[in-house]
């Protein structure tokens, strides 16, 4: 597809979404929430921030990817598509558990277990199955991502002898105010049945809430790909969708406090809808503004949308070692802070340069491989 057609807007949301998510693990070493290790400093001021993005954070990226995944299958054969999504995503997956996903877990039972043995006494229990710990072992950890991913673009390619009978009826549903209304109501329905029965898990075979929640996500970009009338729709609207935002956002933070109260009655079901009425008329509102301003690219964001897949395999990984092992030493927590973002942001560049300079690690670190130039595509879909 000629490069005129590629979708910057994509790819600068992608990216962002993508570095928004290196300071929100950041921040879950600091806030009072479970997490694989924690700061001595707790801070609970980070938390309402927190959660401003944590409902459609993820769904954001679901979404880009579900539309990603509809451009790359105008090039090629069903058989085709799902063995390159499978090389690009499996193998970094299974490299990621085996070797970077695995420090995590040491520290993770060193602070919660009480575990006094090395990473190298641990390693070989973690990759047998070793259940002592009390945790899933080998694990994916901050990878669930791309397990889910691979998942929804095996069964979307399963799917696709159906896309055009499924594209009509998008064309019919979504059209004009739906477009924001439907999908909100739906994820609603999600939040205030799924989530209360089931909650998110991570866990692949029993996650179902997530997998109504992202696969939907997944689902609409995917069908909204091609549909430029929605594009241009949340383009023209882009104002009174963001307003819709702040209200929802308001109404949202003052019922938030009954979504998991017990006896909260409708007040909870009202609550659930409210959170995804802001998120998804956040993300309705980001692409369309993407939209609107966001016409070409550049050579930053060209780096950078390559740069992403590599910066988020390595990113959690040197947080929380550089969390765990700065623990002791008791620094300020802003020094504290600044040390481990300098530290994961050196880890994240050099896990790129090492994916551009060893071609045998292009794939395991999320790049493409050498052997392959690279053909252009509209978005990638990591």
């Amino acid at each position: 597809m000629p490069a005129a057609t590629r979708r910057y807007d994509l790819d600068a949301l992608r990216v962002g979404a993508f570095l928004l998510l290196l300071l929100y693990h950041l921040g879950m070493f600091y806030v009072s929430w479970d997490w694989h290790v924690k700061s001595s400093h707790i801070l609970p001021g980070l938390e309402p921030w927190m959660g401003v993005l944590n409902p459609w954070r993820l769904s954001l990226l679901f979404v880009i990817s579900g539309a990603a995944t509809r451009f790359m299958s105008e090039k090629g054969a069903t058989g085709e598509l799902a063995a390159q999504r499978s090389q690009r995503l499996l193998i970094p997956l299974a490299f990621g558990m085996i070797l970077i996903v695995a420090p995590q877990s040491w520290a993770q039972v060193v602070e919660q277990k009480g575990y006094t043995g090395s990473f190298l006494d641990f390693w070989p229990r973690y990759l047998t199955f070793d259940s002592s710990f009390g945790i899933i072992l080998p694990t994916y950890n901050h990878l669930w991502f791309v397990v889910y991913l691979w998942v929804y673009t095996m069964l979307a390619l399963l799917l696709r002898p159906f896309w055009p009978a499924m594209d009509r009826a998008v064309a019919w549903l979504l059209k004009g105010p739906a477009l924001v209304i439907l999908p909100a109501l739906l994820f609603g329905l999600y939040r205030a049945t799924a989530e209360r029965a089931w909650g998110e898990t991570h866990i692949v075979w029993a996650d179902g809430y997530a997998h109504l929640q992202y696969g939907t996500g997944f689902l609409l970009g995917l069908l909204m790909a091609r549909t430029d009338a929605a594009w241009d729709f949340l383009a023209r609207r882009r104002l009174a969708i963001l307003a819709g935002v702040g209200v929802a956002l308001a109404v949202g933070l003052f019922l938030r406090r009954y979504e998991y109260a017990e006896d909260s009655g409708w007040l909870g079901v009202m609550a659930a809808f409210v959170r995804e009425a802001y998120a998804w008329t956040t993300i309705c509102a980001l692409f369309g503004y993407a939209r609107r301003y966001i016409r070409s690219g550049s050579p930053l964001l060209t780096t950078l949308t390559e740069a992403v897949f590599p910066f988020y395999i390595i990113h959690q990984t040197a947080i929380v070692l550089a969390g765990h092992f700065l623990k002791p030493v008791g620094l300020p927590v802003l020094v504290e802070a600044g040390t481990i973002l300098a530290i994961e942001v050196a880890a994240c560049l050099a896990t790129y340069g090492l994916a551009l300079a060893v071609p045998i690690l292009r794939l395991p670190l999320g790049l493409k491989p050498a052997s392959r130039p690279a053909r252009a595509s509209v978005v990638a879909a990591e």
